[in-house]
């Protein structure tokens, strides 16, 4: 009788251990939810930088992105790990002694998940809750905003694209193309963040990161995801198929953005259009005049038709042909990737596109951001408002 009532203590021990990892794991992966942003402010601040250095320092001594290598080798790792375990499984069920196997596997993976769940909030997770960078930078008010403003931000955001247009070099068909190297590129993107920190007191931490490229990146294409931020290695991986100049400056420092403390989607690109602005690189800023001159010209153009007002057409510019031209080499490599990812659907009946957005989609919900993949815009009252308190008064 002595025995068998251990025995029991002991089944309902494992028991009652397990739901308590379930439940910890589980909470580790919503607790950003519900986090105080006072805390999450204080946290990206003071805490953030030195947990992620020894993560980014440790990614910077690979050339190669670690986390590509990850990606390759895990799907058949897995593949080859469940067929193990599954062998196991089945030989202890032969032996009577598959519900220990089963409970200790059950454990080990709810302890990983768990390790990982803390990881990624203390690199990433937590960041969503922080204070936005458009409150940070104390702009205008979007009520008081006239046509008038938006016209003046417009001017400003065309002026700055062909401008930073003319100081660049093109190829046979006509298209500009970057300055520098990616690596010299990625190195430039750092510091310009860290400049413009420092210029409008945005917490960005002054953390070195160093960007990588993705060897695989025309496959990685089919998802349409230019850049991503491992926030388990702390790794900036991004796209570079096809350098577009009009996005990839853009892309790298959204990036750099994430790995430097911001979260937020639209905080990323936000900060990412303004910085490229500032830079003394024609590339950058041309890439961040260019975002922000058609985010705002759809709308501005709408406004006029609504009020009946008129509006300088800038479209019609025959300063803009270089534009057009950038534009439509980037559509032409985007065309091409639509074919390849259509020919893929035929065969295999799968959507990479439109998953990978779902995926993303779910994983930006998950985390607070309710619009999902929608907060990859940037409002275009923000731009307007940016330009009315550090522009025109200046």
């Amino acid at each position: 009788m002595r025995i068998r009532s251990k025995k029991k203590k002991w089944i309902a021990l494992k028991a009652v251990l397990t739901v308590v990892l379930a439940a910890l794991f589980i909470c580790s992966l919503m607790i950003n939810n519900f986090l105080p942003r006072e805390f999450a402010d204080f946290y990206c601040t003071k805490i953030f930088p030195y947990i992620s250095t020894p993560f980014q320092c440790f990614s910077m001594f690979f050339h190669y992105s670690l986390t590509e290598g990850i990606v390759v080798c895990i799907f058949p790792l897995l593949a080859i790990g469940f067929i193990c375990w599954l062998v196991i499984l089945i030989k202890k069920m032969l032996s009577k002694g598959a519900l220990p196997f089963f409970y200790k596997s059950l454990r080990n993976f709810l302890i990983c998940g768990l390790v990982l769940a803390i990881l990624f909030q203390a690199m990433h997770g937590i960041n969503y809750r922080r204070t936005s960078a458009i409150a940070e930078l104390k702009l205008e008010k979007a009520e008081d905003l006239t046509f008038e403003d938006y016209c003046a931000a417009l001017r400003w955001a065309y002026n700055g694209m062909i401008e930073a247009r003319s100081h660049l070099g093109e190829d046979y068909n006509g298209v500009a193309h970057m300055e520098c190297s990616f690596e010299n590129s990625a190195v430039y993107a750092c510091s310009l963040l860290d400049s413009f920190s420092d210029k409008y007191d945005v917490p960005l931490t002054k953390n070195y990161v160093r960007a990588k490229p993705v060897s695989l990146s025309h496959y990685w294409s089919y998802t349409y995801i230019v850049g991503m931020y491992d926030p388990f290695l702390g790794e900036t991986n991004v796209n570079t198929d096809y350098i577009d100049i009009q996005e990839f400056p853009i892309t790298l420092c959204h990036e750099l953005c994430h790995a430097k403390g911001y979260a937020s989607e639209t905080d990323c690109n936000f900060l990412a259009s303004l910085a490229c602005c500032s830079a003394s690189r024609a590339d950058f800023r041309y890439s961040g005049y260019c975002w922000i001159f058609w985010n705002l010209y759809y709308v501005t153009y709408s406004i006029a038709e609504e009020t009946g007002q008129i509006m300088p057409d800038y479209a019609e510019s025959p300063d803009m042909a270089g534009v057009y031209r950038d534009r439509h080499a980037g559509r032409l490599y985007w065309d091409k990737i639509d074919e390849e990812v259509e020919a893929l659907k035929e065969i295999f009946h799968i959507d990479i596109t439109e998953t990978s957005s779902n995926v993303n989609d779910a994983f930006l919900k998950s985390n607070g951001e309710e619009e999902g993949v929608n907060t990859y815009e940037v409002p275009d009252s923000v731009y307007v408002r940016f330009y009315l308190t550090h522009v025109a008064g200046v």
